[in-house]
């Protein structure tokens, strides 16, 4: 989310974004003297709330019956004609987070009594609504760059799209971790491709596609349970990469909010756990138990989506770590050139991988239809 600030040197009311690297900044307006020092902190509190506001309603999206116009008309409309207490002193509070902060914004402007504040406020308020909305249709340029930086329940199939592009050039996805792409997005992605690298290194290992990563694990520790689910659902069960991390993210996002999505999941996971230590002394069953807890998720519910790439990635390496200890030692070591098949742009010097690279582009194609 945007976060905004006062300079009292200056006078000035600023704010900043975070983006892939770094962060991104403008001056918002001037404020007159005449607003005083606390208006002007109650001012960079609203516009923050509102912003997370915001991005909330990104991460977790209206359904598709909702007017998105409408939506948005309501927070420019509750700026510049906040809700006041009445004679009474009785307020009228909207149940609507988004809605809400737009009309404590607008209240503290009312406060204010100062049009050209309100008229700067009101631009940085449309420009923070018209990034927000960008992001909801795959558009991460400009202050849209936000959305790389948060975790998202849904994807957008031209972010979908535009991760896909750079595993393409780079199927080890190396180059996935820092570009402006959802991370939600890139997750579907990465499973496609995860899925195809497991099939390769399975063929090559004598393995099936989601076995390979305990295989792999022999080797050297890897990624292993949130990799096999995810090839394992794909490949076997036929569900499509999109299908599959949605499922993980809002299990994690659910268990973040303390509610767990599949209670008997979870009641036959500790069973399991359970019988495994059923024959152990107290000290030991204890350490087995603190070692493994059961849980209500595979990812870090508070960035769910980035754990979940981190996770895909890594098993990406793993399928590259099996096909070079299983394949055979005489590879064409050349580097891939611009003009090359598939136009990778990195030097492929390690023994197999130009190899690797070939087989899963190759398996990535053929089963492309599965991607969405």
């Amino acid at each position: 989310m945007s976060v905004y600030a006062f300079d009292d040197v200056r006078r000035e009311l600023l704010v900043v974004w975070p983006a892939v690297v770094g962060w991104g900044a403008r001056v918002v307006g001037q404020l007159r003297p005449a607003v005083s020092a606390e208006t002007a902190g109650r001012l960079t509190g609203e516009l923050t709330r509102l912003s997370q506001a915001l991005w909330g309603s990104y991460v977790r999206p209206a359904s598709g019956g909702d007017d998105e116009q409408e939506r948005w008309s309501v927070v420019h409309d509750a700026v510049q004609e906040p809700n006041l207490p009445d004679a009474s002193g009785q307020l009228l509070v909207s149940y609507e987070p988004v809605e809400e902060a737009a009309h404590r914004l607008g209240r503290v402007l009312h406060g204010a009594g100062d049009a050209a504040l309100t008229g700067a406020v009101v631009s940085e308020v449309r420009c923070e609504v018209d990034a927000v909305r960008r992001a909801g249709l795959g558009d991460l340029s400009g202050r849209a760059v936000q959305a790389a930086l948060v975790d998202r329940v849904d994807a957008s199939p031209l972010q979908v799209s535009a991760a896909d592009e750079v595993l393409r050039a780079d199927p080890l996805g190396g180059g996935l971790l820092s570009v402006a792409v959802d991370p939600a997005a890139a997750c579907v992605a990465a499973a496609h491709w995860l899925a195809a690298a497991a099939v390769v290194a399975g063929e090559e290992s004598g393995n099936s596609a989601a076995g390979v990563f305990a295989d792999a694990d022999d080797i050297q520790a890897v990624s292993v349970e949130v990799p096999t689910l995810v090839v394992g659902r794909i490949v076997d069960g036929g569900v499509s990469p999109r299908r599959v991390v949605m499922d993980l993210l809002r299990a994690a996002v659910a268990a973040g909010e303390g509610v767990i999505v599949d209670p008997d999941g979870v009641a036959a996971d500790n069973a399991r756990i359970q019988s495994l230590v059923a024959g152990l002394s107290a000290a030991e069953r204890a350490e087995v138990l603190a070692s493994e807890p059961v849980r209500a998720t595979l990812l870090d519910p508070r960035r769910p989506a980035r754990d979940l790439l981190e996770h895909l990635l890594d098993g990406i390496a793993s399928c590259r770590l099996l096909f070079a200890e299983y394949a055979d030692d005489e590879f064409d070591d050349e580097p891939i050139r611009p003009s090359d098949e598939g136009g990778a742009a990195w030097d492929a010097a390690e023994p197999g991988k130009l190899e690797f690279v070939v087989l899963v582009r190759q398996e990535a194609e053929q089963s492309g239809g599965r991607l969405s």
